[in-house]
């Protein structure tokens, strides 16, 4: 039985060249995911979505783990990596700067993508704003470390 864990931020942007507001929800779902990896998925017109990988990269990464408070983009796995997602494919061709507070603030072709297949789900995996270091007995033992400021 596969467990999975979702993560759900919502953020609204202004956009200055149409005044018109954008709500981006955002999560990270699929197969072996946890709080700060997995696939992302887009809400839009009441319901959930993927976004392509297709050019997906780093920059676009660190915007996701940004939104969702997860650290540091590490890797953006491609081919569906945390298993392939069902209905709409929300976006493709996304192209952030890494400098963006939201995925809502990056380009991308349009909502709805009409050349992408879910077998292309975009994932990432952050760093995460807590982990475990040191010589612990076992992987799942050692100091616990806090991400805060940047350092």
């Amino acid at each position: 039985m596969d467990i999975i864990m979702t993560l759900v931020s919502s953020v609204q942007v202004t956009t200055s060249f149409d005044m018109e507001q954008i709500a981006c929800d955002i999560r990270l779902v699929g197969s072996g995911s946890t709080r700060c990896s997995g696939r992302v998925e887009v809400y839009h017109s009441n319901s959930w979505g993927t976004v392509c990988d297709d050019g997906w990269d780093l920059n676009d990464a660190e915007v996701v783990c940004r939104q969702l408070n997860c650290g540091s983009a590490l890797e953006v796995p491609q081919s569906a990596h945390f298993g392939a997602g069902t209905g709409q494919i929300w976006l493709d061709h996304v192209t952030c700067s890494g400098n963006e507070s939201s995925l809502a603030e990056c380009q991308h072709s349009g909502f709805g993508s009409k050349t992408c297949e879910h077998g292309q789900d975009a994932a990432v995996i952050c760093s995460d704003l807590i982990r475990l270091a040191g010589a612990g007995s076992s992987r799942c033992s050692g100091r616990v470390e806090i991400f805060h400021n940047n350092i």
